[in-house]
């Protein structure tokens, strides 16, 4: 009997006669590999894999080589990530601590791809987990996900893919029961993708504003839904932010607002709007040191230090008409800073990025910058110690 615990190393396997049979089952993964006979070496090979995982367990039967067949067992519960991926949702679950996606989509060579996959990610442990509900939405890129905590669900809108065009469906997700529900509310937003959403603990309510569609200009109306009622209620206040997609929100609560920074009209813009709903107000701020015009950001709050923290987002001219700029807004003094990591994630559009408040840091992951690198990378950012810290890369 051979016992190894190890965090990270080669598994080498030689045969030359015969096959390998190999089972996976439930996340956490058993491979019953069976040779006939078998050598498992550490140094010379013919075929080899490579697994990344945490603990293993080796049992070993050795019968006399050229008898009946050797044994192999391995018990693993491997450190997978998502594929490369741009434009899916993203919340934290305090349910679950842990950063929750679904969907997107990939570009490359070959053309646009979504997906429906759901996956979890656990930011102190470092591992991603793919997860399996019975019913889900329909694969899609361009949707928007927000977490209400009062209620303990995640509530998914829009997106859009090739086959159904733009979407205007609301989805619930109960982690608890790790089940998804088209609730079909009776008046909904239009059909779009991209826009911008956020949710107001105060108010138990889910903010959207704007986002894209294929004709006329871009949407600059404002809603809000209500999960126990299952409704959305247009807001029409009297201002609004110019229409417009790929704007980000975050709620700040000090100041008991929304904050939505950028997007994109006609071009990408740069400035700052906070909505109250108590009295259903949107109003421009008046910031110094604004960063850089972007839309399909990623922005996150920081409710350890209350801070606002934007990384990337597209902006035409830069390096594949992608920003690798971290910023941090202060909303009590309405004024940005950009800070200068010593290392940092590569220039991006539309990845996601969370805040895990049992970490007190950021999580990212994924993006995408021309021409057609679709990225499967995620990160951690520390506002503390002004460090990102790269964590994994898809190896699919």
């Amino acid at each position: 009997m051979l016992l190894l615990s190890i965090k990270r190393f080669w598994v080498l396997l030689l045969s030359n006669r015969t096959k390998r049979n190999i089972y996976k089952v439930t996340k956490n993964h058993y491979y019953s590999l069976i040779k006939n006979p078998i050598d498992v070496t550490m140094g010379n090979f013919l075929k080899m894999r490579k697994f990344e995982y945490f603990t293993v367990g080796l049992g070993v039967i050795a019968i006399t080589i050229g008898l009946v067949a050797i044994y192999l067992n391995i018990y693993i519960q491997d450190s997978q990530t998502p594929v490369a991926r741009l434009s899916f949702g993203a919340v934290y679950d305090p349910q679950l601590q842990r950063t929750v996606i679904f969907g997107g989509g990939s570009q490359d060579q070959s053309g646009y791809k979504v997906f429906n996959d759901m996956w979890t990610y656990d930011s102190a442990s470092n591992l991603w987990t793919e997860i399996f509900p019975t019913t889900k939405p329909t694969a899609r890129s361009g949707l928007l996900m927000v977490y209400d905590s009062f209620n303990q669900k995640t509530i998914l809108f829009g997106g859009w893919n090739e086959a159904v065009g733009l979407m205007n469906d609301t989805w619930v997700y109960d982690s608890q029961s790790n089940q998804w529900t088209n609730v079909s509310p009776t008046l909904s937003p239009a059909l779009r993708q991209s826009q911008a959403m956020c949710y107001d603990p105060i108010f138990h309510k889910v903010i959207l504003f704007g986002g894209y569609r294929s004709v006329g200009p871009h949407f600059n109306d404002t809603w809000a839904f209500d999960y126990l009622s299952n409704s959305w209620t247009e807001l029409h206040p009297t201002t609004s932010p110019s229409g417009r997609y790929g704007a980000r929100m975050v709620y700040d609560p000090i100041n008991q607002r929304i904050l939505l920074f950028g997007g994109r009209t006609t071009t990408p813009q740069n400035d700052a709007w906070v909505y109250y709903y108590g009295n259903n107000t949107w109003v421009e701020l008046s910031t110094t040191g604004n960063p850089d015009t972007r839309y399909w950001h990623g922005m996150v709050y920081d409710s350890h230090y209350h801070n606002v923290i934007v990384f990337g987002g597209r902006h035409t001219g830069a390096p594949g008409d992608a920003l690798d700029d971290t910023w941090i807004f202060n909303p009590s003094t309405n004024i940005w800073s950009e800070v200068f990591p010593s290392s940092h994630p590569s220039n991006r559009m539309e990845p996601s990025t969370v805040y895990d408040p049992s970490t007190r840091k950021a999580v990212l992951f994924g993006g995408f910058r021309f021409v057609d690198i679709t990225l499967g990378d995620t990160w951690i950012y520390s506002y503390s110690s002004n460090s990102w810290t790269f964590m994994k890369r898809s190896y699919t």
